[in-house]
């Protein structure tokens, strides 16, 4: 007893890390199998499954404090990231040096500036329809780390039975413009996840075997315009994320991005559903219309619209975990 009292206090890196410990490394994991860095507060808001609630305070001394983190955790910058390379391989992730990771994002945060000021131009159309109720953006551009290739992403919140119409009226311009995702090389807008109001519950979207990206996603979400608190509604909807992120508060409009209506709001002819669905499926590719409704990938009813053909959650689930089985040896 006495000699493990000894080894305990002479090699404290070899105690049972505690339970922020384990979640600040779970955390550091998920954002380096994007090979992102983060700062001391995006680690405390990310804080993936803690035991209990703890202070930003508490984040910052684990960090600077404890050997444990130390040891497997380099700061440069203000900025969190891995000692030991991501295990993730694909599209370039895991091949970017720890050091590179800092000036990476720095990189990708102007240009997913430069994203949002069109988006706000955007959103000054779709407010124009009474139907459309909520726009945000998601995926990289809700994260500020995009690049020059990459799309803006957005979710669409639609009046009940106008979900066909209203998808049509805000896609039409795009696709005249060429501004879509293979029409252009240049910011294109991507219309991939449109949802009614009654139909905000997510849990169904889930992958059984676990899913952190969808949690994320939520989170992360980046309110251009919400009329009557469909956003909010949403989070409330979805109360399983709070466990899985409990920090990670949603966000509201910011102010850089409001925009004002200007002009009367206009219909989009609900009552021609039947039509907009017709005129719209006739233009889907061959690849979305064999998943359609075959798993979470594509959904295709009169309450939800989901593109993703190219799911690729249960790849970064799995790296995930491989990463932090790597990491907490």
């Amino acid at each position: 007893m006495l000699y493990l009292v000894i080894l305990v206090i002479l090699f404290p890196c070899m105690s049972s890390p505690t339970d922020l410990e384990q979640s600040i490394l779970r955390t550091l994991c998920w954002f380096a199998v994007f090979d992102q860095s983060i700062t001391g507060f995006e680690i405390w808001k990310w804080l993936v499954e803690p035991a209990r609630a703890y202070d930003l305070s508490e984040v910052y001394r684990v960090l600077e404090g404890s050997e444990w983190v130390k040891s497997r955790v380099q700061e440069e910058g203000g900025y969190y990231v891995l000692h030991s390379p991501s295990p993730y391989k694909g599209e370039g992730r895991g091949e970017v040096l720890r050091r590179e990771a800092v000036s990476l994002r720095s990189r990708n945060y102007l240009d997913a500036t430069k994203k949002f000021r069109k988006l706000k131009r955007a959103s000054h159309y779709f407010r124009l329809f009474s139907s459309t109720r909520a726009v945000a953006a998601v995926n990289s551009i809700a994260w500020m780390n995009t690049n020059e290739k990459s799309d803006i992403d957005l979710f669409v919140v639609t009046k009940p039975k106008s979900i066909w119409s209203t998808r049509f009226w805000m896609v039409a311009p795009f696709i005249a413009l060429r501004k879509r995702p293979g029409a252009s090389n240049q910011d294109p807008f991507c219309f991939s996840f449109f949802a009614t109001s009654n139909a905000l519950a997510m849990d169904h979207l889930r992958l059984k075997e676990g899913d952190h990206y969808f949690a994320f996603w939520l989170k992360s979400i980046v309110p251009m315009f919400d009329h009557d608190g469909h956003l909010e509604k949403l989070q409330d909807e979805n109360a399983w994320a709070d466990h899985m992120l409990p920090n990670a508060s949603p966000r509201t409009v910011h102010p850089l991005h409001k925009t004002s209506l200007t002009f009367p709001t206009f219909p989009t002819f609900p009552t021609f559903q039947t039509f907009y669905r017709s005129l719209s499926q006739k233009r889907f590719p061959i690849a979305i219309r064999n998943l359609a409704n075959k798993d979470s990938r594509v959904v295709i009813s009169d309450d939800m619209l989901k593109f993703h053909e190219t799911d690729r959650r249960a790849e970064f689930e799995e790296a995930y975990c491989t990463f932090v089985k790597q990491t907490m040896v």
